[in-house]
């Protein structure tokens, strides 16, 4: 290992993995029957390097077969923390804290990510650009996502009310299922799409093209094994890839990693949930707040210091895929599972959401839709995120 790497994963073992220590509190909280706070304070705390336990795991086996199936991979486990958590909340009549948790998941990545990952990029050149072939196919997907989230608020207002609360929930409920349906063969295009016909769109060497079309100058040269710039006329050695890419024996413990994490981040949000109506009593909150913003930001905390160090290092392209990959992971594959998990559990999960949140996901997705057509980003377009 380089000398100049120790530091900095020093400061990420302090930063982050310290929060371990939160996983055995929170199991001896919980067995002991602590105040409702402490369990929860501890389990909630525990779930943060457990996620980044599966983000560094994911990345490492993604990185066994190049970078395309490990943006895949790292977008697939990285939601592994809300569909636990949606699980569980399902299993204990939860419903509407399973959707506030997609939802929240979604406008985390879209408003609050997204935005660090413009201002930490554009804080160094000024402005910004993003592969428009990956921002127009991906941005197009997310408002067809949004659209099918948003449908069944609408179609709940138009039936008569003569039809009952009861008709008019299984109405919407047979409507939610066969949407699933729809965006689970969505979801799998895409996933071709992405891996097998059009996959030279999301390759770098596109990337840099686009940039280049935009007027950001040619590539920056890379810097050889000695440290100076390359020039053109070095060689480049064809094997410093395959010296990069994990053994088989880190990817082994790679997977390891996905499976205990997994299933402690199961216990830890067993263990939350258990404790969530006396927790919202004790502090005076409401259950969709815990959900919209506590367990997102929670989740999502790992993947915001991976787009933030890809944005310094002004990897834009790789952190807005990373972003809406996400996304699209959320709303096309978590999101319907969740509501078949439900259907085979017999509890009415379904795609209606209450009026605020669907409009606050509607105005939310038009206006990063909006902003990921300017092509051109300033941190501007970052502050504005966050202040959404």
């Amino acid at each position: 290992m380089s000398p100049y790497r120790l530091p900095s994963l020093l400061r990420h073992l302090v930063g982050i993995n310290v929060l371990l220590v939160f996983v055995p509190l929170g199991f001896v909280a919980a067995e002991l029957r602590w105040h409702v706070l402490m369990v929860s304070a501890f389990n909630f705390l525990a779930i943060i390097p457990l996620s980044a336990l599966i983000s560094d795991a994911s990345d490492t086996i993604g990185n066994r077969w190049g970078s395309l199936i490990g943006g895949v991979v790292n977008a697939t486990f990285g939601n592994t923390v809300e569909l636990i958590v949606g699980i569980l909340a399902i299993s204990h009549d939860e419903l509407g804290v399973a959707q506030s948790i997609m939802l929240g998941s979604i406008l985390s990545d879209i408003l609050l990510v997204q935005g660090f990952c413009i201002i930490t990029a554009a804080r160094g050149t000024g402005v910004i650009c993003v592969n428009s072939a990956v921002v127009d196919s991906l941005s197009s997907l997310m408002l067809m996502a949004a659209m099918a989230l948003v449908l069944p608020t609408a179609l709940y207002s138009t039936f008569p009310d003569t039809a009952g609360h009861v008709g008019i929930s299984n109405r919407i409920l047979s409507f939610s299922r066969a949407t699933v349906a729809v965006l689970l063969v969505v979801y799998v295009v895409y996933l071709y799409f992405q891996l097998k016909t059009h996959s030279s769109l999301f390759t770098e060497h596109n990337d840099d093209a686009d940039r280049d079309a935009y007027g950001n100058g040619p590539k920056p040269p890379t810097a050889t094994s000695t440290g100076r710039p390359r020039q053109q006329g070095d060689e480049c050695p064809a094997d410093d890839e395959q010296d990069d890419r994990p053994s088989m024996n880190a990817v082994c413990m790679a997977a390891a990693v996905l499976v205990i994490s997994g299933v402690l981040i199961g216990k830890c949000t067993h263990s939350f949930m258990q404790c969530l109506d006396g927790m919202t009593e004790t502090l005076g909150i409401t259950k969709s707040f815990v959900a919209l913003i506590l367990i997102p930001v929670a989740s999502n905390a790992p993947e915001l210091t991976q787009v933030v160090a890809a944005s310094r290092k002004q990897k834009i392209d790789f952190a807005v895929g990373v972003i809406i990959g996400s996304i699209l992971q959320i709303a096309l594959f978590v999101l319907p599972i969740l509501v078949v998990i439900g259907w085979l559990m017999d509890r009415p999960m379904d795609l209606y959401f209450e009026t605020s949140q669907t409009y606050i996901l509607l105005f939310a997705v038009i206006l990063v839709n909006q902003v990921l057509q300017d092509r051109q980003y300033t941190y501007l377009h970052g502050v504005m995120l966050l202040c959404v």
